[in-house]
């Protein structure tokens, strides 16, 4: 199988060989492409998935859309949206819905926002990763940087819809409390 250009956009194009020919109508090889969702989320995201569910089987059509549907170990999802670059089984996804799963990038900028607010300061947050599953009480921490200052913001999760309480940790450092 040759790949092509991956996208941190969570696109990937599968080669040639997804498409089977069943009997005079070619239709994708639904297994490969439950795979290279599964591996792509893994890779791109450092989302550990447990399973992917696809349709059965799909005829090979340019411009055809279907959805399959990731789940972590956590409880979360991913709906993938899957479309069809031409009849021979190229095809490209892309997360199109997470449910059960916090946005740490949007977690990120919240927290930036809220620093700046409370305390003026420019600060950048970074989480770790992409994605993480909400689990309700579960806390982990941010870490914030404002110039040579370095401070933890504790993250709690508060529901299964990606809500958080967030606090910058005591003895954060001088600038960023």
């Amino acid at each position: 199988m040759r790949c092509c250009e991956v996208r941190r956009s969570c696109a990937a194009m599968l080669a040639a060989s997804l498409a089977l020919v069943a009997g005079c109508t070619r239709t994708i090889n639904m297994g490969a492409v439950r795979e290279a969702v599964k591996d792509g989320l893994a890779k791109q995201l450092g989302v550990n998935v447990a399973s992917v569910s696809c349709p059965d089987s799909r005829e090979a059509k340019a411009g055809d859309v279907f959805e399959c549907t990731a789940a972590t170990g956590g409880g979360g999802k991913f709906t993938i949206s899957v479309r069809q670059g031409d009849d021979k089984g190229n095809v490209n996804w892309e997360v199109a819905k997470s449910e059960g799963i916090l946005d740490l990038r949007k977690l990120e900028t919240a927290i930036q926002s809220g620093l700046k607010q409370q305390t003026g300061l420019d600060a950048t947050v970074d989480c770790g990763g992409r994605y993480r599953d909400t689990e309700v009480g579960q806390s982990f921490d941010c870490k914030a940087r404002a110039g040579n200052e370095t401070g933890t913001v504790a993250v709690t999760m508060t529901d299964r819809e990606g809500n958080v309480n967030w606090k910058l940790a005591a003895g954060s450092g001088p600038n960023v409390e």
